[in-house]
């Protein structure tokens, strides 16, 4: 289990549209998904489906931020592929957001300005992917320093963030390796790639719901591993629906997820969503246990056991103009040293 301190209870925004999941918020849906839940796997099959479960609406509704591919020309720099080529050389890639969450929707809440940098004290850190990000007011400097990134963000209500990959060429350093964030406002984070290894971490920033939260995988050629983002939403308490977007190492989305969560008749808190590919095919079944913010779970194919997943959730309040959300990330059992197996 993730420390106390590091624990996911307020992770994600919720949304100001009517996420209806596919399906209207009414007693028939509320027992459709409580009745489901009794079932192995909740119910759910290893069909095919159509691209977005055809629910391209509601996926769009639920409002992920979305990303974009970013080029970076430190990516090949001399150095950098270097200590790429280095063996036992930690190679990772970081999913790091900032902003409201939840969002405060308030009309006189002001924008913030998260404008900074990003510094790993060694190695190198490459820009893989920007999230959120909007022409007027975000971009990402020209770099100048392998191991620096500097930004301009500014976000209200929802959340910007980066996809990065993080090289380290001297894992066995007595110096452990730290991402650090300084706002050109004032104030400083510091991010323990050892905490990241044990599961998500969220900083909280100021009382007014603006955060930190990162979640990072090791870069693995052998195995298909990455993230996923999206909605956890309440039809009661205890009981909901949950959808997002499934994205490889780089945070390219390669798929999205559908599914449900509650608590069972004999108090098991689970959640079941169905993967498929962006094409539609099916590509597994996530099933585990929640508890407390946190998430613990496996990958299973039609093969059965293929992998592992754990992240963090926040639990929306029931009503259909309020959604919670969850930060995953998932890996073939055979990479997934890092990921806290499902043991409920």
């Amino acid at each position: 289990m993730f420390p106390r301190s590091l624990r996911l209870t307020a992770w994600l925004a919720s949304t100001a549209a009517v996420l209806t999941l596919g399906a209207c918020l009414d007693d028939d849906d509320v027992d459709e998904v409580a009745s489901s839940l009794e079932l192995d796997n909740g119910g759910l099959d290893t069909e095919d489906e159509a691209p977005m479960f055809g629910l391209e609406d509601d996926f769009a509704a639920a409002d992920v931020e979305r990303g974009a591919a970013y080029t970076d020309t430190m990516s090949e720099d001399s150095e950098t592929v270097a200590m790429r080529a280095i063996e036992g050389a930690l190679r990772a890639r970081l999913v790091l957001v900032w902003g409201q969450l939840p969002p405060d929707r308030a009309p006189e809440e002001s924008a913030r300005d998260w404008s900074g940098r990003l510094r790993l004290n060694r190695g190198a850190i490459v820009v893989r992917r920007t999230i959120g990000f909007e022409e007027a007011t975000d971009r990402v400097t020209p770099r100048t320093d392998r191991a620096e990134v500097a930004f301009a963000s500014v976000t209200r209500p929802f959340a910007d963030g980066l996809v990065l990959e993080l090289i380290d060429p001297d894992p066995t350093s007595a110096e452990a390796l730290t991402l650090t964030y300084e706002r050109d406002a004032g104030g400083s984070h510091v991010l323990a790639v050892t905490d990241l290894l044990a599961g998500p971490v969220v900083r909280e920033v100021d009382d007014d719901g603006n955060r930190i939260a990162a979640t990072l995988v090791r870069d693995q050629d052998s195995c298909d591993h990455g993230f996923g983002r999206g909605r956890w939403r309440a039809l009661r308490d205890g009981l909901g629906r949950l959808m997002g977007e499934i994205a490889d190492e780089d945070g390219t989305p390669i798929g999205h997820l559908r599914g449900i969560w509650g608590e069972r008749r004999n108090g098991e808190q689970a959640f079941f969503g169905k993967y498929i590919a962006t094409d539609g095919s099916f590509r597994g079944i996530f099933a585990g246990h929640y508890r407390e913010g946190e998430m613990h779970g496996r990958w299973l194919s039609r093969d059965g056991d293929t992998g592992r997943l754990d992240g963090g959730y926040r639990e929306s309040a029931p009503g259909a103009e309020v959604g919670g959300g969850f930060l995953l990330r998932w890996s073939e059992t055979s990479c997934a040293q890092d990921i806290t197996e499902d043991t409920e």
